[in-house]
């Protein structure tokens, strides 16, 4: 993806603030220059996760509990399909993307990226088999 700055190299970074995409210390500083749209979040310290350095605000009824995110690292399945380039780029796109719905719509088109979303939630929202549910 192109920096959304000079829109010629390749974008290796993202502001945190609004997340424009752009590739290098000069065009940071250009974009500092200007208002950056920041996309706010209300500061609720009460609903803050904190994962490594990672800090995720306002959890919903989507938000995966630490423990079942910690049980991610340990798969052995996931590491493999990790291990895939086309899948690292694929996430690297969809990381880097000015719009990131769009960008997972188009990921989610791609067998590669379904079968590594399946087993990621097989690990974080197990099914329990219906013999073993109570009646």
């Amino acid at each position: 993806m192109k920096c959304g700055i000079c829109e010629t190299q390749e974008s290796k970074y993202k502001c945190p603030s609004c997340r424009l995409v752009y590739c290098s210390l000069n065009c940071w500083k250009e974009h500092q220059k200007i208002k950056c749209e920041s996309v706010s979040l209300p500061n609720n310290t009460e609903e803050e996760i904190r994962i490594g350095s990672q800090k995720y605000e306002h959890q919903t009824e989507d938000t995966v509990p630490l423990d079942r995110l910690k049980l991610l690292e340990n798969s052995k399945v996931l590491q493999q399909i990790l291990q895939n380039p086309h899948l690292q780029e694929l996430l690297v796109s969809v990381d880097r993307s000015p719009n990131p719905d769009r960008a997972m719509q188009l990921a989610m088109q791609e067998p590669l990226f379904v079968e590594f979303a399946d087993e990621c939630l097989k690990i974080i929202e197990p099914v329990e088999d219906a013999s073993t549910v109570p009646t």
